[in-house]
């Protein structure tokens, strides 16, 4: 039996990342919350050292993108610094190391799909703080992966956030009043059940091809088309008004695309289309 430890078992990817593996029994997936682990306060090699296993999957994450710009300090110690740690215990101890990080990476400029091969230029502290958190991963360990991951929706929601977009937008829809939705930011929506399946695939299928990957829902849309196509789905008729992101101004600033590339990750494993993993998660949550 593969034993497993999954940091931030209770958080949207977590959640997803425990269902896959609950239909196999030759994996033993041993969960830690926030309560048995704070990377922010504890002792990350002195916990680690308690616990017998083989891979480690870090789903932590401070996330708050805008809270991020208020605390860069915090942002650093849980994206950066704690990876660092993480990575360098997987070293000493011949660990295997998924990790996840974003598509805030990058700086928009480009109009087509983001290649790993790509330069990183975050726009903001939340991509800083993780992308410095790879460079700590390269920089300490040989048997790793990284995910790079695109604005997220599971069943178990985005832990401080209260939901997420497709949550937020049903709500507001059945209040019946216009909705104005960004039309200006285009990215790749990503149902964490595929990334966790991604994740399945590597383990089971003993991938050895250790590096960087992206791993999001296939296609693009903005983030208005993203709420038409929600709607559509659950033939809700609402008002929806695309707008400028200038018409909600935040601290923290976002790239004007930021798709990424799976060109890599689907000769392991096929990322599904964003809409069909939208009609998944829509079937998953009793919407449909």
């Amino acid at each position: 039996m593969k034993k497993i430890l999954l940091l931030g078992a209770n958080g949207q990817l977590g959640t997803d990342i425990c269902f896959v593996f609950s239909s196999f029994p030759q994996y033993k997936i041993i969960k830690v919350y926030r309560r048995d682990l704070d990377v922010e306060k504890n002792d990350i090699h002195s916990f680690l050292s308690q616990i017998e296993f083989d891979i480690i999957i870090n789903c932590t994450s401070y996330h708050k993108t805008d809270e991020c710009e208020d605390f860069p300090a915090k942002s650093l110690v849980i994206n950066s610094l704690a990876i660092g740690e993480i990575a360098k215990y997987c070293r000493e101890h011949d660990k295997v190391l998924f990790h996840f990080t974003t598509d805030y990476l990058f700086d928009g400029k480009k109009s087509q799909p983001y290649r790993e091969t790509d330069t990183p230029n975050p726009l903001n502290v939340y991509g800083i703080s993780k992308l410095t958190g790879e460079h700590f991963i390269k920089n300490h360990l040989d048997q790793y992966f990284i995910f790079r991951v695109s604005s997220l929706f599971g069943k178990a929601g985005a832990s401080g956030k209260g939901g997420n977009f497709v949550e937020t937008m049903i709500q507001l829809g059945k209040q019946g009043s216009t909705i104005k939705v960004v039309n200006d930011q285009v990215m790749s929506p990503t149902h964490t059940l595929e990334i966790a399946r991604a994740v399945f695939a590597f383990i089971d299928q003993d991938i050895q091809e250790y590096g960087v990957y992206h791993c999001s829902g296939e296609g693009e849309c903005s983030w208005y088309d993203f709420a038409k196509e929600i709607f559509d789905q659950l033939n809700m008729e609402i008002d929806l008004v695309p707008v400028s992101h200038s018409n909600y101004p935040a601290k923290a600033k976002r790239p004007s695309y930021s798709v990424l590339d799976n060109v890599k990750i689907n000769e392991i494993y096929q990322m599904e289309n964003w809409k069909n993993s939208l009609t998944e998660y829509l079937s998953r949550k009793g919407h449909l």
